[in-house]
């Protein structure tokens, strides 16, 4: 288990929202957002048809208006008006902090988060609420409408109690270094030390600096060039040494945490010619022009390991890959005199699933089907080639954008109205009209391209279909497994746009459009291309629309003709 104290927490927290929600309505019960939200709490559980049947009594007036009218009909309003005039009456003499304990007591409150995930923390916010009300009525202060409205400038300007829960719970604390101060750990982990430093202030056109003054780059508009002053580059070298400075105190600060052992990690691309370039120059103590050069406090730990009385022990952790995937190219040989302190070759159990994408669309899974056994990859993806600019709108389509035309138009058309060439040219020209196509559009969509389909066997069934989805586009997580050599348990999104699918009966099927010039000897590779997409399209048919998919198509609409594909073929 983990724990954080990150901002927002404490007052965006169900037992604290709930809590300042029904003091508000005790203050003023005329409050439609506090009312809603204490009726819809936990504490009540009124459900949304229990809300929407009190709005129905009086749809104009304010929620407290409507719910006094359902208390008529509704036992279960009647006890919350009853139970609310209880704590106004009783607000009046008691102070705040006893006020909650009344409704703790009544509503088990502390028993009912006892009952909810991380209930101990969640126990912990309430004393914490309880204690800003002791707080302030020993300031002098007293009422529940001024603790709101005290509570609201806490929350305005960021300041949130430090929970005794969070310190003493047995879970991992994971905090800031700025918030850390102060305190100590048996163990601290220092993570992200290769982030590199935050220069970009130090780009800018004009600098400013609070005693140097402002220094801004010249621009010499002859030539067409812009070069940094002599007040530039003084105020820029000034900023740049109090940069470090703070990085080096923050560093400071997270280096002094820990009470018995402290881990720091770091991610570089090359460690060995990392750790070779670092070694460069190196002396002890390190010169102070070393530390200046380098981009991130990681690079200056790892000089520190690098020194012959280190303290730092230095360990490489390495990814290892499961069978089946191939393993990681072995690291370079180092020099004997290039050698960094000893290192631990221990390594990540689970490797391996650094390599796979999060997200995963169905077009980049375009390939042979056939590959051999060294050409398979981790990642067996199509990589698209950089796209080519469009020059003016009078430039001509491109490959991609003339099939993307013939796409918009086979979703947008009246398939009954595109079975002769008279009505799929009216179809055309009636998207051209609603702005569908572009004139560009319009005319690279070859009607005989259109019409060759639905004259098609598979175009006569589309037209005969019990029911045709048309661009259907779908997110859903899917197991690794389906298109990767991995183990089992790791999920990705998939993510993809199908052409066409239609069902016949209880089983549906799946049409491909492309636009790809084929001929009859390149007809059926080319469509196996495709097979990894079709089959992926087949698997999210069946999660988001739960019948089964009998057949894939591939239609080639430049040849007018159709290859099947078995949808569950791997």
């Amino acid at each position: 288990p983990s724990v954080s104290q990150q901002g927002g927490g404490f007052f965006r927290s169900v037992e604290v929202t709930v809590m300042l929600s029904l003091l508000a309505v005790i203050d003023n019960p005329r409050q439609d957002v506090a009312l809603i939200a204490a009726l819809r709490s936990p504490l009540y559980g009124f459900s949304a048809d229990d809300l929407a049947a009190v709005r129905e009594k009086d749809r104009d007036a304010d929620f407290y208006t409507a719910l006094t009218l359902a208390a008529a009909d509704a036992p279960k309003c009647a006890a919350f008006l009853a139970e609310l005039e209880e704590y106004r009456s009783l607000a009046a003499d008691l102070s705040v902090e006893a006020l909650m304990e009344r409704i703790c007591d009544k509503r088990d409150l502390y028993a009912l988060l006892s009952a909810m995930p991380d209930g101990d923390a969640r126990r912990e916010n309430l004393r914490s609420l309880a204690d800003y009300a002791r707080q302030f009525e020993a300031d002098g202060y007293r009422g529940v409408f001024r603790f709101l409205r005290w509570m609201r400038r806490l929350e305005q300007r960021g300041e949130e109690p430090r929970t005794g829960s969070v310190e003493r719970r047995q879970a991992v604390q994971i905090i800031s270094v700025h918030h850390s101060k102060g305190l100590e750990y048996p163990v601290v982990f220092l993570a992200g030390t290769g982030r590199r430093f935050n220069r970009s202030d130090l780009r800018q056109t004009v600098l400013i600096h609070p005693e140097l003054g402002v220094g801004g780059k010249v621009t010499d508009t002859v030539r067409g060039v812009r070069y940094p002053s002599l007040a530039w580059r003084a105020i820029a070298e000034k900023l740049e040494q109090e940069t470090l400075s703070e990085e080096m105190r923050v560093l400071y600060v997270a280096l002094t945490r820990a009470k018995e052992r402290l881990y720091i990690s770091g991610l570089w691309p090359d460690g060995d010619k990392l750790t070779a370039r670092l070694q460069e120059g190196l002396t002890s103590p390190i010169a102070p022009e070393l530390l200046r050069r380098d981009p991130c406090s990681g690079c200056w730990l790892l000089r520190t390991a690098l020194l012959p009385d280190s303290p730092l022990i230095l360990e490489r952790a390495v990814p290892v890959l499961p069978e089946g995937l191939p393993p990681a190219p072995p690291p370079e040989e180092t020099p004997p005199e290039q050698a960094s302190a000893p290192t631990s070759e221990w390594v990540y159990p689970d490797g391996w699933a650094a390599a796979l994408p999060s997200k995963l669309t169905a077009s980049a899974l375009e390939g042979p089907e056939d590959r051999d056994g060294d050409a398979q990859a981790v990642l067996p993806l199509r990589r698209s080639p950089p796209r080519r600019p469009r020059l003016g709108e009078d430039a001509p389509l491109t490959a991609a954008e003339r099939g993307t035309a013939v796409h918009t138009a086979l979703q947008y058309a009246d398939y009954g109205r595109c079975t002769d060439p008279e009505g799929v040219r009216q179809e055309l020209a009636r998207l051209l009209a609603q702005g569908r196509l572009t004139r560009a559009q319009a005319d690279a969509a070859d009607p005989e391209m259109i019409l060759a389909f639905f004259r098609s066997e598979a175009g006569r069934r589309v037209l005969a279909a019990d029911q045709v989805w048309r661009e259907l586009r779908f997110s859903l997580l899917v197991g690794a497994e389906e298109f990767f050599p991995v183990p089992p348990g790791e999920q990705i999104l998939l993510q993809g746009v199908v052409d066409c699918c239609f069902r016949e009966g209880d089983a549906l099927t799946v049409a491909d459009y492309k636009t790809d010039y084929v001929t009859d000897d390149t007809l059926e590779d080319k469509a196996r291309e495709y097979a990894p997409q079709v089959r992926a399209y087949a698997l999210a048919l069946r999660r988001i629309l739960g019948l089964e998919v009998k057949e894939g198509i591939v239609f080639f609409l430049r040849a007018g003709k159709a290859v099947p594909i078995d949808p569950r073929k791997k």
